[in-house]
């Protein structure tokens, strides 16, 4: 694991060093040219006033320290006039202009630049020694990069000063997370957050207010579990301890009989609440196809045709235009048949159930009418919930419409409890959109 400020600052101070360095190039090569014209352009400008000038003169150009340089004057029979340093070994047979010439001994000779100027009565040399000039370009060298270096100096370390100034909130929303525990899920709170933090905020405190609900949600659900399991297996136990005193034959076989039912509840019971947990828990989309839902509507009709019949219930079926949508076969194969099983419920015997599934627009609608005592509209809200029955004389578990709503949101479309058009009963009426796009695997997502 990286920290974050330190490779900010070593990315930050290695591309300040390099435009340093870059810089520091640049001004040390316009400085050993700015100098070295200057230095020239001295010479020239010596030996030029010294050919029109008085020999006379010489003294105020020996007294004068600023020039750093020494000269020769010959006339023109060859003969020296004038020398400022005794240690100056050239002849007068220098070439006019510039030149590089050394002074003295081989062993110990000193390297000249030298700039000659022959005139009509004498020649000029005048002439710097190449250590001489190094020291001066060296001098203007400092002056002028010891700024440089001290202004590259002062970026670096603004540049470090900012990055941490820049990512004190991240340590404050570090800081602030530490300090919770697995029950805190309250928003986090960052005052002085930058836009870019504040969006993670924003979007950490909808995820956290996105698991409070949830976790809020399966307490409740696993309150309400406990609650209506407690009844069922209370009437299992009194049940098994009656069969287990029970001598009479008849007696005991009603008690097997209805060890039976308790049983055949609870597993239903239990069958819709884990079906219930696993579509409230599923963290990855499952792949969706083309579903025709006139199809799945008659295989369930077809599977709950004999539990009509034994109470004299029959299905109506009417199916028009395109009936297909895009969905998970599996979990539409389950609402139909929470919903069809609740109409059977409800309905009285010798009644009918009428399922309609039609395209509407961009839509397909399935219209499911039962002619049962119906829900109120007060309570239409509250029997979407987890345990919630409309009817308590009526044997169920309250899951039916709670399940049937959680796959009908999970693709997308919209439930309404509605009063039949005529009569007594139930419409249920379900929207589907043709034109929602199936979710994205889960590794597609990830890489999102």
């Amino acid at each position: 694991m990286y920290s974050l400020e330190v490779r900010l600052k070593w990315r930050l101070l290695v591309g300040v060093l390099l435009v340093g360095i870059v810089l520091g190039i640049a001004v040390r090569t316009q400085v050993n040219r700015q100098q070295r014209e200057l230095l020239d352009y001295q010479l020239e400008q010596v030996a030029r006033a010294m050919l029109l000038s008085d020999l006379q003169d010489l003294q105020a150009w020996d007294d004068d320290p600023a020039l750093h340089l020494d000269m020769q004057i010959w006339d023109q029979s060859g003969n020296r006039l004038y020398r400022s340093s005794t240690q100056i070994g050239l002849g007068a047979d220098t070439s006019p202009g510039f030149s590089v010439l050394p002074s003295g001994p081989q062993a110990d000779a000193v390297i000249l630049r030298v700039f000659t100027l022959k005139g009509a009565e004498r020649t000029i040399q005048v002439m710097h020694s190449r250590e001489l000039r190094r020291a001066l370009t060296r001098d203007a060298e400092i002056q002028v990069l010891l700024p440089t270096l001290l202004a590259v100096l002062m970026v670096a370390i603004m540049v470090g000063a900012s990055i941490r100034k820049g990512l004190e909130p991240i340590r404050e929303l570090d800081e602030e997370l530490s300090q919770r525990d697995v029950a805190s899920l309250k928003p986090v709170s960052l005052v002085h957050a930058p836009a870019e933090l504040a969006r993670v905020v924003r979007t950490f405190n909808r995820l956290l207010l996105q698991l409070d609900a949830s976790l809020q949600a399966h307490k409740r659900f696993i309150a309400n579990a406990a609650h209506e399991l407690r009844t069922p297996i209370t009437a299992l136990r009194l049940e098994v301890d009656n069969l287990a005193h029970g001598e009479d034959p008849v007696q005991v076989k009603e008690a097997v009989r209805r060890l039976t039912m308790g049983v055949h509840r609870a597993q239903r019971l239990l069958q819709q609440m884990l079906t219930l947990a696993r579509l409230e828990g599923r963290t990855n989309s499952q792949p969706w196809t083309s579903v025709d839902l006139a199809g799945l509507a008659q295989e369930s009709m077809m599977e709950l045709s004999a539990l009509g019949s034994q109470r004299g219930i029959e299905f109506a079926f009417d199916a028009s235009g395109s009936t297909a949508v895009q969905g998970n076969p599996n979990d539409l194969r389950l609402l139909f048949d929470n919903l069809l099983g609740n109409a059977l419920k409800f309905s009285p015997p010798n009644t009918s159930v009428a399922l309609s599934i039609h395209q509407q627009g961009d839509a397909v609608i399935l219209l499911l009418r039962d002619h049962g005592p119906g829900i109120a509209p007060a309570l239409r809200e509250r029997v979407l919930m987890p345990f919630v029955r409309s009817n308590p004389a009526i044997e169920g578990s309250g899951l039916g419409l709670t399940i049937a709503l959680e796959v009908i949101q999970s693709h997308g479309a919209t439930l309404q409890l509605e009063d039949p058009p005529e009569g007594s009963g139930l419409q249920v009426r379900v929207r589907f959109p043709l034109n929602r796009l199936a979710p994205p695997p889960e590794n597609e997502k990830n890489q999102a």
